[in-house]
């Protein structure tokens, strides 16, 4: 039986509130469903993350705020078994976001918003795009440098 709901109106710094959605956004949650998660939590009643996760969790966002240069957060990734890719852009407006993907075998994992990062975020941090072509444009470009050795 699922329990009433009630509606609530929080007032907090603005700084908080951006913490929070980050947060939200790196849990792959919606802000409304960390905020219950916080409580529940201190409350003790929350489900608990394996610690393997959350060891994972912040070895990544600690390789993304150490980092300076785009080249400098890929190395930092790769040491830890991770890559940033760049998805074809399939006809869509804009910038889609980056991808976080396995290293070597650069098998997709998940968007990299889910780290509560925007690629946004990193080109204003890093004062440059994100370098390279997206990953269907590399396959493209390995099939014809391939095609081209052959012949």
């Amino acid at each position: 039986m699922k329990q009433p709901a009630m509606n609530l109106t929080l007032r907090m710094p603005l700084k908080l509130l951006n913490k929070a959605n980050r947060a939200a956004r790196a849990a792959d949650q919606t802000l409304a469903e960390f905020l219950r998660q916080a409580i529940l939590s201190q409350l003790g009643e929350a489900p608990k993350v394996p610690p393997a996760v959350v060891d994972k969790r912040r070895a990544l966002a600690q390789a993304i705020e150490d980092s300076v240069t785009w080249p400098g957060l890929q190395a930092r990734l790769r040491k830890l078994g991770y890559v940033l890719r760049a998805p074809g852009e399939n006809g869509r407006t804009g910038q889609p976001p980056l991808i976080l993907c396995t290293w070597p075998e650069e098998k997709p994992l998940v968007p990299l918003t889910r780290l509560g990062v925007s690629r946004e975020d990193l080109t204003i941090k890093f004062a440059s795009h994100f370098p390279g072509r997206p990953m269907e444009q590399r396959e493209k470009a390995a099939q014809t440098g391939a095609e081209r050795r052959a012949a």
